[in-house]
This record gives C-alpha cells, structure tokens and sequence, in this order.
C-alpha cells in the first residue's frame, strides 16, 4: 500500500519507480515481466484503506515533527494492535513519535539512505521501549530488502548524519 494525500504526488511516485526499474531493466537486473509483477503489487492510494491488515507500516513524510506526529496519530487509529510503526525520520525523536501512540513498544525508526533503492544502509533507530521483537523485525525487513541494517540509538541525527553534521 502507497498512501499520499493528493493523487499527483502518487503518480509521480509511480513514476520515479517505474524509472528505477526502467534502470534495472537496462542493467540486465530484471526483466520486463519481473518489473510488471512487481509494479502490480504497489497499490497506490489516497485513504487508509487496507491498512488495518499490515504489519508493519513506514512513515515517509517530510523531516516535520507536527506533520509526522499527525500521521502516527491517523495510523495509530487504524492499523491493527501490533502492527509496528516505523517512521524514515534522518534525524527527529522516535521517542517523541512514540508516546503519542497506544503502542510506543512498537514504534522504530527505520532511516533510508538517499537514494533507497541504491544505498544498502538502514539505520535502525531504537526508543527507549522499543521492544526486541521490533528490532529483530526490522533487521528481519532489512535482510529481506538487501539492506545493511545497523541498530542505533535513538539521539540528534542518529549515527549517519551525526557523522556528517561536522562535515
């Protein structure tokens, strides 16, 4: 499931995934057919419609606290008890995420390195109740992904840009 709040944003995230693996395509790492299945899984939307079945649902809004707090809040209300809230926050308070949420214990960060589909590292950002399970889910979806999947603790900047910030 792709959510956005307006049907532009959503074609234009089509879009930029079709291209990646338009690349894909031209470097002989998929077929056209491959690319097809693939494509048809993605089920974009403006609605949470479905989302009361997953489990596990990544945040991808602007570097706002306002703005993903109100996203936490609207998934929180429909996405079922255990299902884990990630946010793709560089650099925001996963613990402040949390605590607006009925299940803090669930709550994780999950920081993609720009661009996704090419950077294999995913910080994996721990709260303070963040429970092992959740972490051990998240490497599990990091292995799955191909990505490096590197626990962090939950601080300004995480460990990525906390190394470039003096840069």
């Amino acid at each position: 499931l792709l959510k956005d709040s307006r049907q532009e944003a959503l074609d234009d995230g089509i879009a930029a995934i079709r291209r990646n693996y338009d690349v894909s395509i031209q470097r002989g790492r998929f077929t056209p057919a491959m690319v097809e299945e693939r494509l048809a899984r993605i089920r974009p939307q403006l609605d949470y419609a479905g989302f009361d079945t997953a489990d596990l649902v990544i945040e991808a809004v602007f570097e706002n606290m306002e703005l993903k707090r109100n996203v936490f809040r609207e998934l929180d209300a429909v996405v079922k008890p255990g299902c884990i809230l990630a946010s793709n926050t560089s650099t925001l308070d996963i613990d402040d995420l949390a605590k607006i949420t009925r299940r803090p214990e669930k709550v994780v960060g999950l920081h993609f390195f720009v661009p996704a589909n090419v950077m294999r590292l995913l910080e994996i950002v721990r709260g303070r109740v963040t429970t092992i399970e959740t972490i051990a889910t998240a490497l599990a979806v990091a292995k799955r992904l191909s990505k490096v999947g590197v626990v962090v603790g939950n601080c300004p900047g995480f460990v990525g840009n906390r190394l470039m910030f003096p840069y």
